[in-house]
């Protein structure tokens, strides 16, 4: 019934025609001989279709070569760089991700040397995380380590040597290999301006192999203004010193798009009696205003999967075309509809002929319906206005002094105008667990209150929608929070953080911490200055009570974002080392007030917080806690069970992944002794009461072992 936004996968699924234009690049990519590295550049606007073309190109290049020898099939290799945003390994994961398809077994024994040598390659930069440099390739290490110490410059030295001996090592083998090796990059243009530097870097300095064509789909105008912002100069000019080939998505035309909406909708209501729609009606409304919402085909699947969810609850209580003109504003105009929806004595029944004679009464009605329709400034207000007005024919009395009254007829044809009918079109416009923009105001506007704005998001939590609020909440922290509000949101989050569940991480890329964290970081760095910063951090962590990996993991971020050993530009640095060191102190004690509560040990996120207390230096309290706690049996298991991790496994012929539980033993000793607690663990699974236990603990043991006996995968 509904159509997820994905891409295409195949030229079967291409009702745009743009499978021909993809055949074309890969037919480009498959008559390549040259042994040098090629970049090839596919430029598109943000849901043009670009993505759904990649995957035509290579089902394209698999159809064209499937019946040659596997030495003259290319290797296909896919590597997104979002995914790995703002985890400062860019460059380690990409050369990562190349070295694993490389030595996957099905491959010839020179691909796997070179998968072999790029997993060499990859660990040189997985130290130094991300490089944000654009220069010679000499140029990295010196940039990283220019404000450290002689010892440390003469590893770089040593490492920049090795990197460049390693390359050449590399070139030697993949200029021998039969094999084209393509790389595919997508979603470049969602980085942030640093990482899409670092892309490009990445191809002209350090992954410029023969044999090698790389296919990168990107927004041109948002990659040269961020390669213009790093470089100081022209960002086009960058651009084509690293992309050889380009290629513009073709457009589409908008009577295709046009034609295309109304197939599908005609589609979905072919079964509906001809008697219940009305063809005029419905083409006023759509070239009068409904069409002038598509521009993109990802536009058209968002309005057709609502569309659909609402027309097969509602389609035998309301009139279709009003419920096809009202889906659209709910999806592209939501300020608008929120205005409609708010204001039914606007908008619903007919004009009242003694409200007319009040100029001022009418005057009011007029301003008021004006501040809707001005909400969205993307679209044009003349236009609005007649398509609202064929809605809701009360307007007509307002802007044209047309009287319309035929409440009767509205109400049996089931259209939005009637009062009766009105508040149908309504009632699904918020699905389970969603929050409207008015329930966020609303709570946004106790946010100076830190009692009241607690209890507001409590409450949410207790409803199940907290995560979604922390979701949107990042949408309001720019500008619409007051800078007098944001010192109490900041501690309300702090302190409750750990309250609300946690989500996963496993595909999403991001959990709950991670979204607080955001938020939090957002707020601090609408302020000037370094200690006005520390300030409001201090207080929020200082009256934190609730939540302790909350603290924790921000106080954490804010080192990593105050890190002066890495280069960056100083408004990028939040605070000083002394104000951090002061925040890691605060941190701490928290921590051993929860080992002196006894609470510290049934916390979920207790590896993360002990990493934390020891790297802050409180190494003693580290290890006597865990010693205290690993004395007993039962600590033991639950000290084991709290590395217990969920790792998801997805192959690219996948639509979707498998999670399984795994560990990282290296973890866990930097805590304690293996040796030891395998002796101990072995002891307890044999015992006869193991079977008793509780069934994480018996998860935790058997994954501790068959981790340690070589069975299960080490993370």
């Amino acid at each position: 019934m509904f159509k997820p936004d994905n891409p295409i996968n195949t030229a079967k699924e291409d009702i745009l025609g743009t499978h021909a234009f993809a055949n074309e690049i890969g037919n480009a990519i498959l008559n390549y001989k040259e042994r040098n590295s090629l970049v090839i550049g596919l430029y598109g606007a943000w849901g043009s279709g670009k993505s759904s073309i990649l995957n035509m190109v290579l089902e394209f290049i698999r159809t064209s070569t499937r019946g040659r020898i596997d030495s003259e099939k290319p290797i296909e290799i896919e590597f997104n760089p979002w995914i790995y945003s703002d985890q400062n390994q860019l460059y380690f994961q990409f050369f990562e991700r190349l070295s694993t398809i490389l030595k996957r077994p099905t491959y010839a024994e020179d691909a796997r040397k070179a998968g072999e040598k790029l997993e060499t390659y990859a660990n040189i930069f997985k130290p130094l995380g991300l490089i944000p440099t654009i220069g010679p390739l000499a140029s990295l290490f010196a940039n990283v380590l220019s404000k450290v110490g002689v010892a440390a410059k003469s590893w770089g030295e040593n490492r920049a040597q090795d990197l460049k001996l390693i390359k050449e090592e590399l070139i030697d083998i993949l200029i021998k290999l039969p094999n084209k090796i393509i790389v595919i990059i997508d979603d470049i243009d969602r980085l942030s301006s640093t990482e899409i530097r670092q892309i490009f870097q990445l191809l002209k300095s350090l992954a410029d192999f023969p044999n090698t064509i790389y296919l990168l789909a990107f927004d041109k105008n948002v990659v040269i203004k961020a390669l213009g912002e790093v470089q100081q100069g022209s960002g086009m000019q960058y651009l084509e010193k690293v992309v050889q080939v380009s290629f513009e998505v073709p457009l589409i035309s908008k009577d295709k798009l046009y034609l295309l909406v109304e197939k599908q909708i005609a589609d979905l209501l072919k079964d509906e009696p001809a008697v219940k729609w009305d063809p005029l009606y419905w083409g006023n409304n759509f070239h009068g205003g409904l069409k002038y919402f598509f521009n993109n085909i990802r536009d058209i699947n968002r309005y057709l999967n609502l569309l659909r969810f609402s027309y097969g609850i509602l389609k035998n209580e309301v009139n279709i075309v009003d419920l096809c003109a009202i889906v659209g504003m709910q999806i592209f105009v939501p300020e608008i509809y929120a205005g409609i929806r708010d204001n039914k004595d606007l908008f619903a029944g007919a004009a009242d002929q003694r409200d007319r004679s009040l100029s001022a009464s009418g005057e009011q009605t007029k301003v008021r319906c004006n501040e809707i329709m001005s909400r969205e400034k993307n679209f044009p207000e003349p236009v609005m206005r007649e398509f609202l007005t064929r809605l809701f024919p009360k307007l007509r009395s307002i802007y044209g002094n047309v009287i319309s009254d035929d409440l009767n007829t509205w109400r049996k044809n089931g259209r939005i105008c009637s009062p009766d009918n009105f508040d149908i079109f309504f009632k699904l416009s918020l699905p389970e667990g969603e929050i409207s923009q008015r329930e966020i105001q609303s709570i946004l506007s106790l946010a100076s209150d830190q009692d009241s704005f607690a209890d507001a998001l409590l409450s949410l939590n207790k409803d199940g929608k907290i995560l979604r609020f922390i979701e949107r909440l990042t949408d309001y922290t720019e500008k619409d929070i007051p800078d007098a509000s944001i010192e109490s949101v900041i501690t309300v989050l702090m302190d409750i953080g750990d309250l609300f569940p946690r989500g996963e991480r496993i595909f999403s890329g991001i959990d709950t911490s991670g979204r607080l964290y955001f938020i939090i970081y957002q707020l601090i760095k609408r302020f000037d200055t370094p200690a006005k910063r520390f300030h409001i951090l201090k207080n929020a962590i200082e009256k934190a009570n609730r939540s302790l990996y909350t603290v924790v993991f921000n106080v954490r971020m804010m080192e990593a974002k105050s890190d002066t050993k890495r280069p960056k530009p100083a408004d990028d640095l939040l605070m000083d080392e002394k104000q951090i060191k002061e925040l890691q102190e605060i941190a701490c004690q928290k921590i051993i007030n929860w080992i002196n509560k006894g609470s510290l040990e049934k916390h979920e996120d207790l590896p993360d917080i002990l990493f934390c207390l020891k790297k802050w230096g409180q190494v003693d309290k580290c290890n006597s806690f865990v010693s205290n706690m690993i004395s007993s049996d039962d600590g033991l298991l639950r000290f084991i069970s709290s590395f217990l991790r969920k790792t998801g496994k997805q192959f690219d012929t996948d639509h979707v992944g498998t999670i399984q539980p795994r560990m990282r033993l290296k973890d866990i000793e930097e805590f304690t002794n293996l040796k030891e607690i395998e002796t101990r663990l072995r002891q307890i699974v044999s015992s006869p009461t193991f079977n008793d236990l509780d069934g994480t603990y018996q998860l935790a043991a058997a994954i501790f072992l068959d981790t340690v006996d070589g069975k299960i995968k080490d993370l």
